[in-house]
């Protein structure tokens, strides 16, 4: 078994995506503040068209400073990731919609627009972005830590339109979206654009709408979890997926985390397991290497590429020990691209995210290009990598000051052109 766990909720209700946010600004603020106080500086954040990169250590390094950070959103302060970039990435076609302050829309080109309207534009921060038929949903988020003032919006090509439903979180899909409501006994799915609500039993968690159905997970006292297929529509059982912790599923496939059968869930990934969602079967298992563990979570859920034979995610480093200290007993992670069908495994070299940090993911439409947002507090940064690259390009500079990466989102139909 790697060395480190898999950083999941425990207990029940499972908490929301904001409150992490939340929480992540107070924490960090505080673990960053003994870093400083360490240290005597904080590390200066350049401007977005003039991005830091930071040299990684050679095998063996000791960690002897604090890890560099910045100056973020809601009085936090934010560890920044160690980047050495490939250049600049030019003549790249296509969009995604970006997060954080307000809302983006983002040529691969690095032309960024201004806010889309209808959004708050001061001390708030779009940190969770799904797609649903006929339009996108956002999550904004205040700094108070507030159930009550989380607002969700419905975003279409002329702007964004708030919807009057009360969220713990959201969740996307080609047939239908919902605004997801933790409960004591029960978990609810409103639906977002008309349709039935769904009321789930009690510790099931959903994890991703897709053409098949809605993929759940249920937890169970001493057991292992288990994943399920639901009818979308009804909320009725379709077939049982897998023994194990659901990490995401997109199009026809499933990627889950194997547990020793008959256990108790221990969170730690050694096995990696794709499943078709069409037939329950399993058409991949993947070893990870020795000493890395998957990062997942609402804010670090594996994304896929739109042919469904590639996933992509986090997992913390193995070793040696980071140059840097952090003031939170975790690792570093890297970006790791899994093929569904081979089992390879990349690491997207030239980029490691802080202890506790998390990198926006998502593939491009061709699904050729990896995507990801970073955060340097003080802005953001969009980055392109394929495979073959030494590094990350930058696309462009993220307006700030922000919390976590810009959650990110490729186009939808109504805005790829252009």
């Amino acid at each position: 078994m790697p060395s480190g766990g898999v950083t999941e909720f425990g207990g029940w209700p499972r908490p929301p995506r904001w409150v992490w946010m939340a929480a992540g600004v107070a924490a960090v603020a505080v673990l960053v503040g003994v870093v400083v106080a360490h240290t005597g500086r904080h590390h200066a954040a350049a401007s977005p068209s003039r991005p830091t990169t930071t040299a990684s250590p050679g095998p063996g390094s000791r960690a002897t400073a604090g890890w560099p950070s910045a100056a973020g959103a809601c009085g936090s302060s934010v560890y920044l990731p160690r980047l050495q970039l490939a250049g600049q990435l030019a003549g790249v076609p296509g969009n995604v919609l970006a997060g954080g302050t307000g809302l983006r829309v983002v040529s691969l080109g690095g032309a960024v627009s201004g806010p889309l309207p209808g959004l708050p534009d001061h001390g708030w921060q779009v940190t969770t972005l799904v797609a649903g038929p006929g339009a996108t949903y956002a999550f904004d988020v205040p700094c108070v830590n507030s159930t009550a003032s989380v607002r969700v919006y419905r975003i279409v090509a002329n702007g964004a339109q708030r919807v009057r439903v009360t969220a713990d979180a959201l969740l996307g899909g080609p047939h239908q979206a919902w605004a997801v409501t933790y409960r004591a006994h029960s978990t609810v799915l409103t639906a977002l654009n008309g349709g039935r609500r769904l009321t789930l039993k009690a510790r099931t968690q959903p994890v991703a709408g897709t053409a098949a159905g809605l993929v759940v997970t249920t937890f169970h006292a001493g057991r292992p979890d288990t994943v399920e297929l639901l009818n979308s529509r009804t909320g009725a059982p379709l077939r049982r997926l897998a023994q194990g912790s659901s990490l995401g599923a997109a199009g026809q496939v499933l990627l889950v985390s194997l547990h020793d059968r008959g256990a108790v869930p221990v969170h730690r990934a050694c096995t990696l397991e794709a499943v078709n969602l069409t037939t329950g079967r399993p058409t991949a298992t993947v070893e990870l290497p020795a000493g890395r563990a998957l990062i997942s979570g609402d804010v670090a859920s594996p994304v896929f590429s739109p042919d469904g034979r590639l996933a992509a995610f986090q997992l913390t480093r193995a070793g040696p020990r980071p140059r840097f200290a952090a003031a939170v007993a975790a690792l570093p992670s890297d970006v790791a691209v899994l093929h569904l069908r081979t089992g390879r495994l990349d690491i997207v070299p030239g980029l490691e995210l802080p202890p506790r940090t998390w990198a926006g993911l998502a593939f491009d439409a061709t699904g050729r290009w990896l995507l990801a947002t970073v955060s340097e507090g003080e802005y953001g940064q969009l980055l392109a990598w394929r495979q073959g690259m030494p590094g990350p390009a930058l696309v462009t500079g993220l307006p700030g000051p922000l919390v976590g990466p810009p959650a990110l989102l490729p186009a939808p139909s109504w805005r790829r052109s252009g």
